[in-house]
């Protein structure tokens, strides 16, 4: 019975097995169904992911506002929007299987096939450049450009980023323009010129040949600005631009300096025309009467040349020599040109060295002033006398009025001595009316700059206020041409002045131009005739109409007539003859330092001087 029962533990020890192992198996089934499952989630969650992600790609390349492009093998494969326009195209089928190599204009298709791929090169260090891309109607467009290597349709594949900066680079360009451009005319300005005047010379170096600079400076600018005002003059400016550009080859440069300052640059080489040849068709062309604010105006030119390489090898230089030789032509009488010679380059050392003198003199009161008396012509009274500005300069003695006066009046400093002439008149008027001296009114020069400075009312209140110094003893003198440079500004600032009760008269008169519709509201107390006209009354039937004229204008206009330079009898008799009301000149007395005037006005006394207002209570 035993032996019986064996055999069923057996089989049921081996079924228990069995069934733990099928357990063990379906346990371990279920649990790699379950990761199988997982895993299949999260590939579908991938897929998915990356689906999205192609998507959001796609969508952004096609939005993007950059032109990208793929090549494949060197054949367009895939382009967005973007890209389509910008080549030009209907469609990206136009371009799709077309060699990417044509869009790249033949200048630049050796390096962009080393960039892209196109060649043997990869792109993937290439850092991005600038490039034209060419388009289908065979235009060019400017780009920045890059390119990256990538994997597309599972090919190895370029793309291509470019960015159109076709108006960056015309805003760059603009911008550049302005910087070596003048805005008024378009020429170029100083620093473009001095550029192309240095590599002219470096040029004209190596092939040993000539060039020259032409300075050019309007005659009569401050005019046409002054009375017809600053949209005429740049009008002026504007079309003696496109006058000089005419005068000139192609290849020479007219450039503008500034205000109405002009250069040119006659490049190599000069062939048969000459630069003095230059010059004088440029003054004839110049000299044309031009039509501003309905009316013909000529406006002439004074011109200065320097030549490379006799006057100078760097630009700078021959710059600077061609101003001195148009200062030159100016003070010779203007509408001229002038080549430079060392010669002017020593008148310009001698200036300066004047110039700095001049400082040197108002800061060490250098100055004195003669009197000149000026005489009532019927009666031989002393009625005035004309202060007269002399510099005794340790360095350089008596300098003349005749070589300082134009000096100082081109630095400005004369508005600092006319200044001190005033102050100086009016400081002696006290000091000689406070000991007793006979004092008859005295006349000051006024510069032209001086006049202009519109509390210059102020300061002659102020100074005649300080030394309690009557009005009437005060005679302004204004020159005929600065009466005309301003006539409104001018015709209200004389109002002023005669409130405060100076006299004033126009000095010159008949050197400048004159404008009598101006002339006739003016408020002045004489007409002065200049002593190039009295010097040559006897001898000049032509001095003597003018003089003549300007003593018969004068009384029509209720003013005195008073004549300059007097030196004979003659010209006294023929003066008086014309009805001339005053005289000043060496035939009565020359000009006397202080100490003679003083004594000259004190020995009057018995001459009958006539009696002024002495001063202010």
């Amino acid at each position: 019975m035993e032996n019986d029962a064996l055999p069923s533990t057996v089989a049921s020890r081996s079924l228990l097995r069995e069934r733990t192992a099928r357990k063990e198996a379906e346990s371990l089934l279920e649990k790699k169904s379950l990761e199988l499952y997982e895993n299949l989630q999260h590939l579908r969650r991938l897929n998915n992911h990356l689906e999205d992600s192609e998507l959001r790609y796609r969508t952004l390349v096609e939005l993007a506002p950059d032109a990208i492009w793929i090549h494949s093998g060197g054949k367009i494969t895939f382009l967005n929007p973007a890209a389509v326009r910008m080549f030009g195209a209907a469609s990206a089928e136009q371009l799709v299987g077309t060699a990417a190599i044509e869009r790249i204009p033949p200048k630049f298709r050796k390096t962009v096939e080393e960039w892209t791929g196109l060649g043997l090169l990869k792109v993937h260090e290439k850092p991005r450049s600038t490039l034209q891309l060419l388009r289908m109607d065979g235009n060019l467009v400017d780009v920045e450009f890059f390119a990256s290597d990538i994997r597309f349709n599972n090919e190895d594949s370029v793309m291509n980023v470019a960015h159109d900066i076709t108006e960056r680079l015309l805003h760059e360009k603009a911008i550049k323009h302005q910087a070596t451009h003048d805005q008024l005319t378009g020429l170029p300005n100083r620093n473009l010129f001095l550029d192309r005047l240095t590599h002219a010379i470096r040029r004209a170096e190596r092939r040993k040949e000539t060039l020259a600079v032409v300075f050019v400076d309007l005659d009569k600018f401050k005019q046409i600005n002054d009375t017809l005002g600053h949209a005429v003059g740049d009008e002026l400016l504007r079309a003696v631009a496109a006058t000089l550009k005419q005068c000139v080859r192609d290849f020479d440069t007219v450039a503008r300096l500034g205000g109405d300052e002009f250069v040119l640059l006659l490049d190599s080489p000069l062939g048969d025309t000459t630069p003095g040849m230059i010059a004088e068709r440029i003054g004839a062309r110049l000299a044309e009467p031009v039509q501003l604010a309905g009316q013909d105006h000529v406006i002439t030119g004074s011109l200065g040349l320097s030549l490379y390489p006799n006057d100078g090898a760097q630009a700078e230089m021959l710059l600077r020599q061609a101003d001195i030789a148009m200062y030159r032509a100016k003070e010779s009488g203007r509408n001229r040109f002038q080549f430079f010679t060392p010669e002017m380059q020593h008148r310009l050392d001698a200036r300066v060295t004047l110039e700095q003198g001049l400082m040197r003199a108002l800061q060490r009161d250098e100055f004195v002033l003669h009197y000149q008396p000026q005489v009532n012509i019927r009666t031989g009274k002393v009625i005035g006398m004309e202060a007269l500005l002399r510099w005794e300069s340790p360095e350089l003695g008596l300098v003349p009025p005749m070589e300082f006066i134009p000096v100082a009046e081109e630095s400005n400093l004369i508005i600092a001595i006319g200044n001190w002439v005033m102050e100086k008149v009016c400081a002696t008027m006290r000091e000689w009316l406070n000991t007793g001296v006979p004092v008859v009114p005295v006349a000051i020069n006024v510069a032209a700059s001086q006049f202009s400075v519109q509390d210059l009312e102020k300061q002659v209140r102020d100074v005649l206020e300080r030394y309690r110094i009557h009005p009437h003893l005060i005679e302004l003198e204004l020159t005929e041409s600065l009466s005309m440079d301003n006539p409104e500004g001018t015709i209200e600032l004389m109002y002023r002045l005669k409130d405060i009760g100076v006299a004033m008269s126009i000095d010159d008169f008949g050197t400048g131009y004159s404008n009598l519709s101006y002339l006739k509201r003016f408020p002045v107390d004489k007409l002065k005739i200049d002593k190039s006209f009295t010097s040559g009354l006897t001898r000049d039937p032509e001095d003597r109409s003018i003089v003549t004229a300007v003593i018969r204008l004068a009384h029509s206009l209720g003013l005195r007539a008073i004549a300059e330079g007097v030196e004979t009898a003659g010209q006294l008799e023929l003066l008086a003859r014309e009805g001339c009301d005053e005289l000043q000149g060496y035939f009565f007395s020359k000009p006397l330092p202080e100490a003679k005037a003083i004594q000259f006005l004190r020995d009057g006394v018995s001459m009958g001087f006539v009696n002024v207002p002495d001063a202010i209570p």
